[in-house]
């Protein structure tokens, strides 16, 4: 007997039964008919990169949306990135108040029963707004944070946002008891995974952590008895999949982030979750503290509907890093040709990998006289690799934690992925600790040597949940990058630092080096001149296209 809510079939992360139904596809939606007592569930998608096309649907929210239809709840969304259309060129209040008739709009129309919001932290400004609108509009609706803003910092985001819970790290699990508690009008006490407010009386509350939920576990116990995001909800045929994410199309990427005319229509899937790396400039545990892999039949299952449904021709990985286990990428490329005997199922695919993994295995493929990972990708539809470099200087690499990498294997396995895919799509950070006029000189030097044209070079910024941020408020950098002024940072500082943190932080910028800030703003813009990099973009307001210009603010 199939258990009565998603949640339920869970314990530690495990599956409980394999033997049920999921949302995989519009059709198998039709197996979950709405309950009478089920909930109206609402999810906003914020605006992001305003200055862009839409161009990435929300998975995070497509995965709990099939949860909460495998629950027997209604299912609205209101994704103001997509129903912007293209570039924001209006002012920013215009821009404002469409967000804020179109929550009115949407609240009227359908009077949920539960508001879920979710996001990365550059979105915060947004979130803050659209949260605060709903709460005006609605006081008596629980609203819900999740995605990497819910988890980098949850007590925060629970005491400064007009929020009732948020949910912590991988969501559906969670997510699916937070809907039964909201739908049996019970408190959030001892839900694993979220953070809450505890109501105390006259309007007062107090924030309460019920720790972290085990992750759901690899395959076929835990991440291939999951649904697959529900895509139908959102506008995939007409904004997202014409404006992929543009990986292949790379050379426009970074100018207005349209790429319909290349004709590489694409959408994204996740094939992992985690990643077994610890770099210091990086938050990860918003999908989860462990690193795991799908079945690569389920994956591929997920690939092939999508290019039948969607009918793409490029599928692109949103996972942290793609292909880290040899064992898992061979029984990846396995069902991939299988598939294609079978089914005829082709499509080109690509994602983020790590120089040292795709060295380590061109080394070990010479050793043995066969293919190495990239050339056994490229035979099953692998056209895209990127490669978060950061650095060419083995000092700086050593003080971010790039663990594994050097600049030997960086270049041997960015010179194969030009030789195997035609180009290889990196990008660099200046202003890490350790940085220095040198540092910087042999970065440049190397992308000279490798023939590497970079995607872009970023500024350093400290983001929530990080080493980096750990090491910025130590040495006083969220209030310098802020007031102006090295000092410690309370809440309103730090609100002040999310509220101007754009998504590489355009206005807010942290100095990790010994070297002044003027003089960092000089060696980053000569690194971009000098190595051709593709840090340009299409301004917010006049659509005119730019040089986004790494400049700290005063």
């Amino acid at each position: 007997m199939q258990p009565e809510r998603f949640y339920q079939r869970f314990e530690n992360g495990s599956s409980l039964s394999r033997n049920w139904d999921r949302v995989t596809s519009e059709d198998s939606e039709r197996l979950f008919p709405v309950r009478g007592d089920g909930l109206c569930v609402l999810l906003i998608n914020a605006p992001i990169r305003e200055w862009s096309y839409p161009n990435i649907m929300p998975l995070g929210q497509g995965y709990v949306a099939s949860v909460a239809i495998m629950d027997g709840h209604r299912v609205e969304v209101l994704d103001l990135n997509a129903e912007r259309l293209g570039p924001v060129k209006s002012s920013l209040k215009e821009f404002d108040r469409w967000i804020r008739k179109k929550i009115e709009e949407k609240l009227t129309a359908i009077n949920p029963d539960v508001i879920c919001i979710g996001g990365i932290i550059t979105q915060y400004k947004r979130i803050r707004e659209i949260t605060r609108i709903c709460r005006e509009l609605k006081p008596e609706t629980p609203v819900v944070l999740g995605g990497g803003i819910a988890s980098c910092m949850p007590k925060f985001m629970v005491k400064r946002l007009p929020i009732d819970v948020a949910v912590q790290e991988e969501g559906e699990v969670t997510f699916s008891e937070v809907l039964h508690r909201i739908e049996k009008k019970k408190s959030f006490e001892g839900v694993p995974g979220t953070v809450y407010r505890h109501r105390t009386g006259n309007g007062d509350f107090e924030i309460r952590d019920n720790g972290f939920r085990p992750s759901l576990v690899s395959r076929r116990d835990g991440l291939d008895c999951s649904p697959w995001p529900l895509r139908s909800r959102w506008p995939i045929d007409d904004i997202y999949k014409v404006n992929p994410i543009g990986h292949l199309n790379w050379e426009s990427k970074w100018k207005d982030g349209a790429a319909s005319s290349s004709g590489k229509f694409s959408v994204a899937v996740l094939g992992s979750r985690g990643c077994p790396y610890s770099c210091d400039y990086c938050y990860t545990d918003y999908l989860g503290k462990k690193y795991r892999l799908r079945g690569p039949k389920d994956l591929v299952d997920e690939m092939e509907y999508l290019q039948k449904r969607y009918h793409v021709s490029y599928i692109h990985f949103l996972d942290d890093l793609l292909m880290t286990d040899y064992r898992w990428a061979l029984a990846f490329f396995k069902e991939l040709t299988d598939r294609r005997k079978s089914t005829g199922f082709e499509v080109m695919w690509g994602g983020t990998c790590r120089t040292n993994i795709i060295a380590d295995d061109i080394l070990r493929a010479r050793r043995e006289n066969r293919l190495n990972i990239l050339e056994l990708g490229y035979e099953v539809g692998m056209r895209q690799a990127g490669y978060g470099i950061e650095t060419a200087s083995p000092k700086v690499l050593k003080l971010i934690d790039k663990s594994g990498q050097t600049p030997e294997k960086m270049e041997l396995a960015i010179k194969e992925t030009i030789r195997v895919l035609g180009y290889a799509d990196c990008s660099f950070m200046i202003g890490s600790p350790g940085e220095s006029k040198e540092s910087v000189r042999e970065t440049v030097d190397f992308c000279k040597r490798t023939g590497l044209r970079p995607e872009v070079f970023f500024f350093t910024t400290a983001y929530p949940g990080t080493e980096f941020w750990a090491l910025a408020l130590e040495k006083g950098l969220i209030a310098k990058a802020t007031t102006g002024t090295k000092g410690p940072a309370g809440e309103d500082i730090i609100e002040q630092y999310f509220l101007k943190l754009d998504e590489q932080g355009e206005e807010v910028r942290t100095n990790f080096s010994d070297l002044p800030d003027e003089e960092i703003v000089e060696l980053s813009w000569s690194a971009i001149n000098e190595s051709g990099a593709q840090n340009t973009c299409s301004h917010p307001h006049t659509g005119e296209t730019q040089r986004r210009e790494p400049i700290l603010s005063r």
